[in-house]
């Protein structure tokens, strides 16, 4: 049971990717903003054609991610309360909420449901590598790869808060002082790479540093 947890873990995280990746091909290259990868990002496909499967992609994130948790806390790799399952629980739930409060325009003002989006889209890309940061223990390959993602996804998301941290301080709009897509991308792409890898350790089953990560 375990093992298939792991798995849905693992493939509703390659599943989700390769949607995204689908959208982009396909819609990406459309002569509008929202086809402009490098300052589009993901959640506008909420706007197009491709609406329903950027949802379905959400929507399987969320329940293989939520299915995850559920393996690694029978495995005891994590607490059912503790840092690393509080931390995965933020990231299911800001999952769901970006689903549910679609993406707004903010050129034509603000929003709740836009306000909403924002906060869960931050609240899940800061969750999530910690997650795995805290729950991923021991040597083997599978849990140093999820670490290691986890790093280059905060990385990602370095840029993305430096950018906010700037537009406060020079009342510039952040979104335009980087890449917002492509940033976006580099942050989405190299979490959802972390929590496969997640999946990939709970599958192979080993023991090491489990200790260590019950106690988180």
């Amino acid at each position: 049971m375990v093992r298939v947890l792991g798995w849905l873990g693992a493939l509703g995280g390659l599943v989700a990717m390769a949607v995204v990746l689908a959208l982009d091909a396909t819609l990406g290259g459309q002569p509008t903003r929202r086809g402009e990868l490098r300052t589009a990002t993901i959640s506008e496909y909420v706007y197009t054609a491709g609406s329903w499967a950027f949802v379905a992609a959400v929507v399987v994130l969320a329940t293989a991610s939520a299915a995850l948790l559920y393996g690694l806390i029978r495995a005891r790799r994590v607490r059912s309360l503790s840092a690393g399952s509080v931390l995965m629980t933020l990231w299911v739930l800001g999952l769901m909420a970006v689903v549910a409060f679609p993406k707004h325009n903010w050129d034509v003002g603000p929003s709740a449901s836009g306000t909403v989006h924002r906060f869960a889209t931050l609240v899940a890309f800061v969750a999530l590598p910690l997650a795995v940061l805290v729950i991923a223990r021991g040597r083997s390959g599978a849990a140093r790869a999820a670490r290691w993602l986890a790093v280059a996804g905060i990385g990602w998301l370095t840029v993305l808060f430096a950018a906010i941290a700037v537009g406060a301080v020079t009342d510039q709009s952040w979104w335009r002082l980087i890449p917002l897509g492509l940033v976006e991308r580099g942050i989405a792409g190299f979490e959802v790479a972390a929590l496969i890898a997640l999946g990939l350790w709970l599958v192979r089953g080993e023991r090491a540093g489990v200790s260590a990560s019950i106690a988180s």
